[in-house]
């Protein structure tokens, strides 16, 4: 069943959040709470979610590289919870995208972590990583941990 588009600006209900999750369960690829990113486009129109075709593909690649082709359940349903709040997106996400699990943003992983944000938050555009490390490297080692990345997003959306 499709829906009609979704007004993101405002949370998901406990409700509808159980609506996503049947929904989600029902996908031709689900099994163990995961479906592949191949349902993306499905799930998306099952629930009213409406994108872009640039968000649609980088949510693919999201998936993909965080996630090894999968969409979880409860990966999904934390993102929901939060969707009608692009900081609390955007602060959420940068700890998926420390994909060495160092506690640092790296230039590769800043560059991967501002292809998918841009698409959803025009506070981030045209960011280099060297402009990120100058404005968000507060201890001056020449590095961003996950807290400084944090407290630099909280700065770019005020």
């Amino acid at each position: 069943m499709l829906r009609p588009p979704r007004d993101f600006s405002k949370a998901y209900t406990e409700e509808e959040l159980d609506e996503v999750k049947a929904i989600f369960r029902t996908m031709p690829s689900y099994k163990d709470g995961h479906i592949s990113t191949t349902d993306n486009t499905l799930l998306c129109a099952s629930i009213g979610y409406m994108r872009t075709p640039e968000q649609r593909h980088a949510s693919v690649q999201y998936w993909n590289k965080n996630f090894g082709g999968t969409i979880p359940l409860d990966e999904l349903i934390k993102i929901f919870r939060i969707i009608h709040n692009p900081l609390e997106v955007t602060i959420n996400r940068i700890e998926a995208y420390d994909t060495d699990g160092d506690g640092f943003i790296s230039a590769n992983e800043f560059v991967e972590f501002i292809k998918l944000m841009v698409i959803h938050e025009s506070k981030l555009q045209d960011v280099s990583y060297e402009e990120f490390v100058k404005e968000a490297d507060i201890d001056l080692d020449g590095r961003v941990s996950l807290d400084e990345s944090r407290a630099w997003i909280q700065k770019r959306f005020q």
